[in-house]
């Protein structure tokens, strides 16, 4: 029919409607306002529209997001009628990436974490903090930095710089260093960027982020965090705060910071301290308490920098499974290595016994995985003339060889697989925890790595990671971060309406249950569209399924806004 289109909005009505609930425009709007008035398109709404691009799952790159919107109902979701795809350019986007950049992303991202908590009603008493690497391609002008001492002449040079200026003239902020470091994407030879999370228990949601140069080390950045952010956040709250984290929590100077503002946490220990190798080294078998079929447990009540800690060394009977398979494999590779040291050793000629004996010495301390059973000393006389010697003629010198007979040695493999398989070690200062609550809790980091793994989905916004601009790469992990709160915070609400109202949601299987994803939500709002009858002026909602009217009778009248068409509306 002449006169008709169609425009998409298929889940993207939930995310602007979680937008507009946790005012995330507000916030913006106020800290960054649009100065021209002439601009059609504001900061808020560029915000808005990378938001939605990373949670479109259509992997699409910053500059094609003018063709990311080509056929998306924009004047629906940004309630505009001048609005147009072609205003969400590079240009406008990357201006507003500048905004965001010269702000502070992470001054920024924490006015809107503080408000998101005030909407959903969440106090956050149980927080994890973690880190993760995204690589880059491309040359940065950052890139030369290779080191922690180069970057700090570099920063020095700045600092000079910054004081020699006049009053009247504003320091910039400095980007981050975009270079290579430990990659957790094992991309060692690429440029890096690290993204530093806290997370709230309950929800899951980011209530913190900072990027961070790409040779971050976490063990000090950790200590930096708690020390400047974490402690300001307990004097917010009435409860001690509880910070749970991986084994670069565990350093001094965090716990000093800890037991000064009152303050919990669970953290992994490092295997390297002192105490740590003792317990490995000498803990009791029979001292295991059986916490369910996979786990085993035994408490200890330690010391450690003058703050009463209770330490659990756990087993894990799945995860002692597969490292054993890990160890062997390792155990086999340095048992062929050590046969072939001596196998070296006995193909060398010595001019001395005390040459030979002084070799094998040397290389047996090396031996871990072999043990030798017999070795002979033999001697080989030399002679200067050619041919076979003179009956009776004595040699001008011996050479010495050495003949060695070996086996594996398998109380080495056995001891290793008792000391690391499926063994490790929690450290709390809550003494009132149990062993399985200890455990419980830490397992609960998952909540955190599953945003990290969210946020490297590569069908989310990985491939903005092209932008060219140090600085740009920083506001882009703060959208990033934005899309996961916005992601995290949908799944909250409509679970925690679920369960209020006593109600289910189909899974993938069709099971009923009270806690789907967001992303399966997202997936049940597929092919939902405006239907536009331009010669009656009339448009018409379609698609629109019993399902989706559950979630969006679920969500409010905010959300049906998004879902209903300017006049009458059919379904």
């Amino acid at each position: 029919m002449n006169g008709v289109k169609t425009e998409s909005i298929d889940h993207y009505g939930l995310v602007m409607g979680m937008i507009e609930e946790l005012g995330i425009m507000d916030v913006i709007d106020k800290e960054l306002p649009t100065k021209s008035e002439s601009k059609i398109i504001t900061h808020s709404m560029a915000v808005a529209a990378m938001i939605l691009n990373g949670l479109g799952y259509a992997n699409k790159q910053l500059y094609l997001t003018p063709r990311f919107f080509e056929k998306k109902a924009l004047k629906q979701l940004f309630q505009s009628d001048t609005i147009e795809a072609k205003h969400f350019n590079k240009e406008t986007l990357g201006r507003t990436l500048d905004k965001l950049f010269e702000y502070g992303v992470s001054e920024l991202y924490e006015k809107i974490a503080k408000k998101a908590l005030q909407v959903l009603n969440l106090t956050p008493s149980i927080i994890h903090l973690d880190s993760t690497s995204f690589h880059l391609d491309g040359k940065y002008p950052n890139q030369k930095i290779k080191s922690r001492e180069d970057e700090n002449i570099t920063k020095d040079e700045t600092s000079s710089k910054t004081e020699s200026k006049t009053g009247d003239e504003e320091s910039e902020p400095s980007p981050i260093f975009l270079t290579p470091g430990y990659s957790r994407d094992h991309h060692p030879h690429l440029n890096q960027v690290v993204l530093n999370l806290i997370v709230e228990h309950k929800a899951g949601i980011p209530i913190w982020m900072k990027p961070a140069d790409g040779n971050q080390i976490d063990t000090q950045a950790f200590s930096t965090i708690v020390q400047e952010h974490i402690s300001s956040l307990q004097n917010a709250v009435a409860t001690p705060i509880k910070v749970i984290s991986d084994a670069a929590l565990f350093t001094s100077k965090t716990m000093e910071e800890f037991k000064k503002n009152d303050m919990l946490f669970i953290s992994r220990v490092p295997t390297k301290l002192k105490q740590a190798k003792e317990i490995l080294q000498n803990y009791n078998k029979k001292e295991f308490i059986q916490l369910d079929e996979n786990y085993q447990a035994i408490t200890y009540t330690i010391e450690y920098e003058q703050m009463q800690q209770q330490w659990v060394l756990f087993k894990s009977t799945h995860a002692k499974s597969r490292e054993d398979k890990t160890i062997q494999k390792e155990y086999q590779k340095k048992q062929e290595q050590e046969i072939k040291l001596l196998a070296k050793l006995q193909r060398t000629a010595y001019f001395c016994e005390a040459d030979a004996k002084q070799a094998l010495e040397e290389k047996t301390a090396q031996l871990e995985c072999i043990t030798i059973t017999a070795k002979k000393l033999l001697s080989k006389p030399k002679y200067k003339t050619k041919g076979r010697p003179k009956q009776g003629e004595i040699p001008d010198h011996y050479e010495y060889y050495w003949e060695i007979k070996t086996e594996p040695n398998k109380e080495y493999l056995k001891q290793k697989q008792d000391q690391k398989s499926g063994l490790f070690i929690l450290a709390t200062n809550d003494m009132t925890l149990s062993a399985q609550k200890l455990l419980d809790e830490y397992k609960s980091q998952q909540r955190v790595e599953r945003g990290f793994r969210f946020l490297k989905s590569p069908q989310f916004l990985s491939d903005a990671m092209f932008l060219k601009s140090p600085k740009r790469v920083e506001a882009m992990l703060m959208i990033m971060t934005l899309s996961l709160l916005v992601y995290s915070a949908l799944e909250y609400k409509i679970r925690s309406e679920l369960k209020a109202q006593n109600k289910t949601f189909p899974n993938q299987l069709g099971k009923p249950v009270q806690n789907p994803t967001t992303r399966w939500v997202f997936e049940n709002f597929h092919e939902i569209q405006i239907v536009i009858i331009e010669e009656l002026k009339k448009q018409v909602i379609a698609n629109l399924l019993e399902r989706n009217v559950f979630i969006l009778n679920l969500l409010g009248k905010l959300y049906w806004r998004y879902y209903r068409a300017e006049d009458k509306m059919e379904k």
